[in-house]
């Protein structure tokens, strides 16, 4: 009989009515050595590869993502879209289908040797099989069980930003959630990821596209977007996940950015044979603590007890705040009450006077920052002074913490609050404890 991978990649005919994409077919183009099988698809040789997911708090493997490795005949190796692109030739649907399944076969034929029975396997269904095709079948399903892999073992990767329509991928997630597996949307923050499809497709893991994390290396605003997008994905009630970390600082990135899943060539290569133990250098990471810039925070601090001494003393606040308002990080310096009210004007560095662009925003006599960590946590803590996480302040648009404090204003608690630049030593953010 011809190799079906063969005439499925020339397109020759097959003259018998079977179904080239089903199970017992795709498993004739594969080829046994050692136990562990290789797929032919035309002239290409096609191999498994696993690279661990780590989990940060955990600080171990908890996952491993099944990647394509392909070889010409000859030897000369090829990318995983070159295989699905054709080599720039036209693939057909029933070739796209054949190929997406043939991969995934021979993912989980390499992972089951392993018998790992406590980790996830991440594997991607091509977004291709997804746009040209509703009825996913029984493939999958008899896929798993014929290796004896539960589907909540099994992880489904979706690149949802490059499936236009939006009923086409609730339908795949719906198929693959109802068998059993977790759900993945792969390339987050990438082109045409859309937020509104992770509310609503509502998966297990959102994987963030590597662009992000390369660009938090380099950027501050990039870095505070990651740290943002996050946030906004636990509020979704997914996982995040932070894929492409190659590099030690975008693994400290990585680690402060609060993300649960982390995966890249710093904590691991791709390996044949999926690795089980290790940390992956986390614990060393987590271990370190963060703060080169807490100690130039220190000086801030200490003037800012004083001021808090000379208002106890009943000095005027331009009086109780002279020395802490002339430092050279301090942005602004204010009073609110215990209702979150700021009580008068903001005493402003007079390096910041002409220089604010927000300048609607500078009188806030009045303002409400009831909702503001620096004061709830303050109202909480009576007399323990508060340090907040960076955050772009809206009066200056610069990036501060703020200090904060209560002490009696006319008998009444009120809380005193310093806005202090924020750069680390390198000139970068550094982050804080919550």
């Amino acid at each position: 009989m011809l190799n079906i991978s063969t005439a499925l990649a020339l397109e020759i005919e097959v003259a018998a009515p079977v179904d080239l994409a089903s199970l017992s077919y795709i498993k004739q183009s594969i080829n046994a050595k050692d136990e562990r099988v290789y797929g032919y698809f035309g002239d290409k040789r096609l191999d498994s590869a696993f690279q661990p997911i780590y989990s940060l708090p955990h600080r171990r493997i908890v996952g491993h993502e099944g990647l394509l490795r392909a070889t010409k005949l000859e030897g000369k190796n090829i990318s995983p879209m070159q295989v699905f692109n054709g080599d720039g030739r036209h693939i057909s649907d029933a070739q796209c289908v054949f190929l997406d399944r043939l991969c995934r076969t021979i993912h989980l034929h390499n992972y089951q040797l392993a018998q790992i029975n406590n980790h996830w396997l991440f594997l991607n269904v091509s977004a291709q099989v997804i746009n040209r095709r509703r009825d996913h079948g029984p493939f999958f399903a008899e896929l798993m069980a014929s290796y004896g892999i539960s589907p909540k073992q099994v992880v489904v990767e979706i690149v949802e930003g490059v499936i236009p329509d939006a009923e086409l991928l609730d339908e795949a997630v719906k198929f693959y959630r109802d068998l059993g597996c977790l759900i993945a949307i792969d390339d987050f923050g990438a082109e045409a990821s859309d937020i509104e499809r992770i509310w609503r497709v509502s998966p297990d893991i959102v994987k963030l596209d590597r662009k992000m994390i390369a660009a938090a290396e380099i950027n501050d605003k990039a870095r505070r977007i990651l740290r943002a997008t996050v946030a906004l994905i636990h509020e979704s009630g997914s996982l995040a996940l932070i894929e492409g970390v190659e590099s030690r600082e975008q693994a400290i990135i990585a680690l402060d950015s609060n993300a649960d899943l982390v995966q890249g060539f710093y904590f691991a290569m791709p390996t044949p044979a999926p690795l089980q133990h290790g940390d992956g250098g986390i614990g060393e990471l987590a271990d370190k603590k963060p703060s080169v810039s807490m100690d130039e925070l220190r000086p801030y601090m200490a003037e800012f007890k004083l001021a808090l001494q000379h208002l106890a003393e009943s000095r005027p606040m331009q009086s109780a705040c002279a020395s802490l308002i002339d430092m050279e990080k301090v942005d602004r310096c204010y009073v609110i009450d215990a209702h979150g009210k700021q009580l008068g004007a903001s005493m402003v560095a007079k390096r910041l006077a002409a220089l604010t662009p927000f300048l609607p925003l500078e009188n806030a006599d009045g303002a409400d920052w009831s909702r503001k960590p620096y004061h709830y946590r303050a109202m909480f803590q009576p007399g323990e002074l508060q340090i907040s996480r960076p955050y772009l302040s809206v009066a200056s648009s610069r990036l501060c913490v703020t200090l904060s404090a209560t002490f009696q204003l006319d008998g009444k608690l009120s809380v005193l609050c310093c806005d202090v630049e924020w750069r680390g030593s390198s000139g970068r953010e550094v982050g804080l404890p919550k």
